[in-house]
């Protein structure tokens, strides 16, 4: 009776084993999400139709600006008094790494070193030189920092922009 017991016991752990084997391989855990417009609300990563557009629809007292892709805010600092502003109290842009994994754009003219940091073989010290060579007219105008030559450029043109001085949008895309 021993022996049946410890022959089945062997059997199903070939079997586990088999089926183990046989399973294909998980592919590996990258995620990247697909947001056309995402903004960070305390911490809480809100994507398109979930997104607050304006901060009116955040702090919900008449108060009023828009949201722009990629900005982190906090309640309880946006909306306490005063007139929020972008950079000011409660209201900054996500991590770099988060920029990159939501593809956020980042304009030349206005990113911090951080979000410059986001965009493909951009470190440290290639951030300090684009920011002391504002303003830029057009991202190809990036040429002109040292350390960024063609291949640079090219993988940059992916996510950076220029805003007009107007605040317009976008002056080139690539």
């Amino acid at each position: 009776m021993v022996r049946v017991g410890a022959g089945l016991a062997l059997i199903a752990a070939l079997a586990v084993a088999l089926a183990a084997w046989l399973r294909p391989a998980a592919p590996e855990l990258l995620v990247r999400v697909a947001c056309e417009f995402a903004v960070e609300v305390d911490g809480v990563l809100r994507c398109d139709d979930e997104a607050p557009r304006d901060v009116a629809s955040v702090c919900g007292d008449g108060t009023s600006g828009p949201l722009s892709h990629g900005d982190a805010i906090v309640r309880a600092s946006l909306c306490t008094g005063g007139s929020p502003r972008p950079g000011g109290l409660g209201w900054g842009r996500m991590r770099g790494d988060d920029l990159e994994a939501l593809a956020v754009p980042v304009d030349l003219n206005r990113a911090s070193a951080s979000e410059l940091e986001s965009m493909p073989g951009i470190g440290p010290e290639l951030a300090r030189r684009i920011i002391e060579g504002r303003p830029y007219s057009t991202v190809d105008d990036l040429k002109r920092v040292r350390g960024i030559g063609p291949a640079r450029l090219t993988a940059v043109r992916q996510r950076g922009r220029v805003t007009t001085t107007s605040g317009q949008g976008p002056s080139d895309r690539f």
